[in-house]
């Protein structure tokens, strides 16, 4: 089998994404600056292929993420027009068609360069990640919750990576977090100056380098042994709910949900009141 070329540009089927082969690493830039480099569902097939190349071709030992501008990644729009090209088949694909997983299950090391903004779907790429290097102009959000959506990827990572507490703040809360907070968490590994990101992920990667190949792979697969599994069911599950297409309905019609209550069990806490309301309220 013949080596690969020194440069090469790969396509990743997904208009926003540019992969480009150098040496033994493959680079995927996410750029959609209009819409915040948010990626389409073809986008994240896209890295997924690219994973999977990485994960192929014996000489490519890394696999870089980074974004365009001052966005890394704002999540999915998983709504926006899809590519009318695309080769694969988004309705069977449906219940896999995020690449985080397959981030944190190749044998070869995935670095996410975060230049900018890193929400959602962004973030989660981060916590697959074997290394996450962030320009200290970076800013991260969980904000899933006030889409309604049941972000797994997210309640399975975070509290490992940054303890519970501080996880609960930025789930519920949904607050930003700045990369020195991020860098103090353990939220990202590194953060530098915005104008050398480049150069500093080069010369991290220099630094792995110098292990061994194979030793870093199965070092990848014991630690990831210890790592809590994603409901990935219970994902979808929170997907075209009534409840997530109100807080879509909400976030374009730029108000408040109206969020609903369920009422099943309001013949149970009717018999329940007595016990502590007054009865004269």
């Amino acid at each position: 089998m013949t080596g690969l070329p020194d440069a090469l540009t790969v396509d990743l089927e997904a208009p926003e994404l540019i992969g480009e082969i150098a040496g033994d690493t493959l680079t995927v830039t996410i750029n959609r600056p209009e819409k915040r480099n948010a990626v389409t569902a073809d986008g994240y097939h896209g890295i997924k292929r690219a994973a999977m190349i990485v994960a192929d071709e014996p000489d490519l030992q890394f696999l870089i993420i980074t974004g365009t501008g001052d966005v890394f990644c704002a999540g999915g729009d998983m709504n926006s027009v899809s590519n009318p090209d695309r080769s694969w088949d988004a309705f069977t694909e449906a219940y896999d068609a995020t690449p985080f997983e397959v981030l944190g299950k190749i044998p070869k090391i995935v670095v996410c360069a975060v230049n900018g903004i890193a929400m959602g779907g962004g973030l989660v790429m981060t916590l697959f990640a074997d290394l996450v290097i962030a320009s200290d102009r970076a800013r991260l959000r969980v904000p899933d919750l006030t889409r309604g959506v049941y972000e797994a990827f997210v309640a399975a990572r975070i509290p490992q990576r940054i303890g519970t507490l501080r996880a609960n703040h930025m789930i519920y809360g949904n607050d930003w977090l700045d990369a020195a907070d991020a860098g103090r968490y353990g939220l990202v590994g590194k953060v530098v100056p915005h104008d050398s990101l480049a150069a500093e992920t080069q010369a991290l990667l220099d630094r792995v380098r110098n292990t061994g190949p194979a030793a870093r792979a199965a070092m990848k697969r014991e630690m990831a042994r210890a790592l809590p599994a994603v409901d990935v069911s219970g994902y979808w599950s929170s997907i075209g709910t009534s409840e997530q297409i109100e807080a879509f309905s909400a976030f374009l019609e730029k108000r408040s949900p109206r969020w609903s209550v369920n009422s099943d069990r309001d013949a149970f806490v009717q018999t329940r009141r007595s016990a502590w309301m007054p009865s004269d309220s």
